[in-house]
């Protein structure tokens, strides 16, 4: 039962619409249909927690570190100058510490089997969904999820951005899979899954109008075929750009409202910024809300707004980027919290020495230069609360597990047979 609980908050973790709109209920307007498998899943897999928490801390202190954290944000609540939205937001990132333990502990020995076509499946299945909603509402069908804006490519997500920001962070993990050695070990009805999902996820980003998805993307892109001077991937990309670049020059005839919202998007966020003095003006985004950001780190330094204060305070909204969330509403103490999260992650990336003879190790290699890519995106958004990340973690966390087995295998065994036992990881 567990175990299917877990599958089902993987895979319906792109619906993102919550159960009572935004701000009309603390827990119920913060709780998808994800987190409510995610909960179940909890309760049943309880007395699996603490070995979870125990086997993954002995290869990672990640979780460790996220704990920490969840006490960094915590801690000085009393202080908050919204300490109802403290505890909610310091609780909701505690809740997807333990589900990503949870998946760890799952799929810790199943990540080619079980754990990639998993991903592939739910890329494809909200690809699909989207696509369709994209078509229903230009020829006037029925849509499946209420649409937000003309010609917003959502799927399950609440808005456009969610869903640049998933598709990120998942193709962050499943690109690998494709263009480093382990791909030898995929099956092929998996490798057919592999390429269907990478795309039509790059489809879907590209129409989500999402330019930090955009940039962090062409950023990982850029590094991955930089380091690894991998010209099959460099072709590969190349092709797929044409074939946007195709569908961009059609998408006007097909989906208008669409091509005019990526246009949008495009000028207000990159063309407006280069062109003119609008982003030190006092009224643009960047003055506002960064500005502010960094107000609140001045009026209280150490401790900053408490998360999920600055909203209604120091601006409307929070704060659209992690690192400047961080400083305004965390103050310092937050900010250390995260930047030993970040280095623990950083941390697991060290198997570099062993990519040529260890396919877990090719992963997480190739994989580095595409999380790099989602942390330049993560500057503009904020991810810590997303689903999607916690997953990621688990992910790497399974993939650094492999590599120790691994490399226990080969220095217990011939080559060959440690090669052939991957097979069926």
């Amino acid at each position: 039962m567990r175990n299917y609980l877990f599958i089902l908050f993987i895979f319906f973790s792109f619906i993102t619409r919550t159960v009572r709109d935004l701000g009309t209920d603390p827990i119920l307007s913060r709780l998808t249909l994800a987190d409510i498998f995610g909960a179940l899943g909890l309760i049943f897999g309880l007395p699996m927690l603490i070995k979870g928490f125990s086997r993954a801390s002995k290869i990672s202190r990640v979780y460790q570190m996220s704990i920490i954290l969840v006490l960094c944000f915590f801690g000085p609540i009393l202080f908050s100058f919204n300490i109802q939205n403290t505890l909610i937001e310091s609780l909701i990132i505690l809740f997807l510490i333990l589900i990503s333990i949870n998946i760890f502990e799952m799929f810790k020995d199943k990540l080619l089997s079980h754990m990639l076509p998993l991903l592939c499946i739910t890329l494809i299945v909200a690809s699909i969904l989207g696509f369709y909603d994209l078509l229903a509402g230009a020829f006037g069908m029925p849509r499946i999820f209420p649409q937000r804006t003309d010609g917003e490519a959502l799927s399950g997500f609440r808005n456009a951005g969610q869903a640049g920001a998933y598709y990120l962070t998942l193709l962050t993990a499943v690109i690998p899979f494709r263009y480093s050695k382990i791909y030898e070990f995929v099956s092929p009805k998996n490798r057919k899954l592999l390429r269907i999902s990478i795309i039509f996820s790059l489809i879907f980003i590209f129409l989500t109008g999402k330019i930090a998805a955009y940039i962090g993307l062409l950023a990982g892109l850029f590094l991955l075929i930089l380091l690894r001077r991998n010209y099959k991937a460099l072709i590969a990309f190349i092709a797929v750009g044409l074939c946007i670049g195709l569908l961009w020059n059609n998408l006007g005839d097909i989906l208008p409202r669409t091509q005019k919202r990526i246009t949008d998007k495009y000028n207000s966020r990159i063309v407006s910024n280069l062109e003119s003095d609008s982003n030190v003006t006092e009224d643009s985004f960047f003055a506002r809300n960064y500005g502010n950001a960094v107000k609140a780190f001045e009026d209280r330094p150490f401790i900053g707004s408490g998360l999920g204060g600055f909203a209604k305070v120091y601006d409307k909204n929070e704060v659209h980027s992690t690192y400047f969330k961080m400083l305004g509403e965390t103050g310092l103490i937050g900010l250390i919290g995260y930047t030993l999260l970040v280095l623990s992650i950083f941390s697991l990336f060290r198997y570099k020495k062993y990519r040529k003879i260890n396919p877990y190790a090719d992963y997480l290699w190739t994989m580095f230069p595409l999380l790099i890519g989602c942390f330049i995106s993560w500057g503009y958004t904020y991810h810590l609360r997303k689903r999607e990340f916690w997953i990621l973690v688990a992910i790497i966390i399974i993939a650094v597990y492999q590599v120790r087995k691994y490399n226990e295998k080969a220095l217990a065994s011939p080559d060959e047979r440690a090669l052939g036992e991957i097979k069926n990881d």
